[in-house]
């Protein structure tokens, strides 16, 4: 696909969020597009929150997003899908959070992209990406950032791990943690939850959506 090709794709998207809000204006209302949606039981944990938005969740991918947004109030469309989809489905913290989060903080902000592309994240909007889809942040990392380089970029305290483990630190062994100036729980958190467990919990959470639909 040629950059003419997805920024024309990105503009459809676009009008077809104005399409939504403007036919379904509940959604601005901070009502889900599918109802069901609105059944499940989030967490929202303050903590892991705030730990979200300041970019210490010990996934790097996460973080090193998260910090972009902070620093420079934008965040790459593609590290945008794996923060919410994070919030979301890790941390099963209500969609509505990150939305509010996110129209605070972009310079690009958008209401019905906004809205839109957090729904989509949390498969409660239309289109949606469904809901036992839930992003691998390492597996993400290691296809979108394989050099590390956007890692590095923001989490700098990284920066002399592999590009094999940068994705992953906790992975890494004890004599590259060293070689590398790395302190786990020091230096960079250790992860806020396990990528297998939280995947389990949230399926479970998500389970009332098939009962109410």
């Amino acid at each position: 696909r040629t950059h003419s090709e997805t920024f024309l794709n990105e503009l459809i998207w676009r009008d077809f969020y104005h399409m939504i809000t403007w036919h379904f204006p509940y959604v601005n209302h901070y009502k889900s597009f599918k109802p069901a949606y609105d059944k499940i039981n989030w967490r929202n944990n303050e903590t892991e929150f705030e730990k979200w938005c300041k970019g210490e969740t010990g996934y790097p991918i996460v973080d090193a997003g998260m910090r972009e947004l902070n620093e420079t109030g934008f965040m790459h469309n593609r590290v945008r899908m794996i923060v919410a989809s994070f919030l979301c489905k890790h941390l099963l913290i209500d969609w509505r959070w990150g939305e509010a989060y996110f129209a605070e903080h972009l310079n690009d902000f958008e209401l019905s992209s906004n809205n839109g592309g957090w729904q989509w994240a949390s498969s409660s909007g239309c289109d949606a990406q469904p809901y036992f889809r839930i992003f691998n942040p390492i597996t993400q990392s290691e296809k979108f950032d394989s050099e590390g380089k956007f890692i590095r970029r923001y989490l700098p305290q990284l920066e002399k791990l592999s590009k094999k483990t940068i994705h992953a630190p906790w992975q890494a062994g004890h004599i590259e943690l060293e070689t590398a100036g790395v302190v786990l729980g020091r230096d960079y958190p250790y992860p806020i939850v396990d990528h297998d467990e939280a995947r389990k919990k949230t399926l479970v959470r998500y389970n009332v959506v098939k009962k109410v639909a």
